[in-house]
């Protein structure tokens, strides 16, 4: 790897993490973090402001990092939440569900859908967007889609990493969750407080219309290309 990267006088990585790996296999070398885009028109914010207490996960359920996630969510989470909303629901949207993930359909109140026509009707759809990911690294395209979608968003450090969403000088645009007291917290209060899920709503969407779409994306590639052959 390291004699391969050493033939480009530029290198773009996707997330932070990637970039401090690329550094240690080739410290000399010009690295530029771009992340992933997203299509608004596939991914439009939703016009209203959704009440009820609906939760949704969605990702490619053969794929570990999801499996874990989705198990922990349906069998640790979810029945603590329905101990206190007992009309709360949970739909699990991926294509190529495992048997891990199948099975649990036979919890109350959960449905596994499988391949689904459209992701965002089912974001759309929901109270609240949970991504409890706990394994692995990388841009979480799903977490750009919700907030995109305007769907309230409570993730873990991981699946919110590349993002800011929280802090002192930055809006609040997603609810941070590790512990299983820290989600019961935070999807309480989203099912509960109607301009809390409009403030995420609104600052996750413009988030993403502000960096993550694909226009801007191009832009950075752009300027990493210009940077290039001006050098060379």
């Amino acid at each position: 790897e390291q004699s391969y990267l050493e033939k480009f006088s530029a290198i773009v990585t996707v997330t932070t993490q990637e970039r401090r790996i690329v550094k240690k296999l080739e410290p000399e070398s010009s690295i530029t973090v771009i992340p992933n885009g997203v299509d608004l028109t596939k991914f439009p914010r939703r016009i209203t402001n959704q009440g009820g207490q609906r939760i949704v996960f969605v990702g490619n359920m053969d794929r570990p990092v999801n499996i874990d996630a989705a198990r922990f969510l349906a069998l640790e989470i979810f029945p603590a939440i329905r101990q206190r909303y007992p009309e709360a629901a949970l739909e699990l949207v991926g294509a190529k569900p495992v048997a891990e993930i199948l099975e649990l359909n036979d919890v109350p109140g959960i449905i596994v859908t499988g391949k689904v026509s459209s992701v965002v009707e089912y974001l759309h759809w929901a109270t609240v967007c949970v991504i409890p990911i706990r394994q692995g690294y990388g841009l979480r395209n799903r977490t750009l889609e919700s907030m995109a979608a305007g769907v309230p968003v409570v993730g873990s450090d991981r699946a919110l990493a590349e993002f800011e969403v929280d802090g002192a000088t930055v809006p609040l645009r997603a609810m941070r969750a590790n512990t299983l007291e820290e989600y019961i917290y935070a999807i309480g209060r989203l099912f509960s407080e109607p301009k809390l899920r409009e403030k995420l709503s609104e600052n996750g969407r413009s988030l993403v219309e502000n960096e993550y779409t694909w226009d801007k994306v191009g832009q950075k590639y752009e300027q990493v290309l210009i940077k290039t052959v001006t050098l060379n």
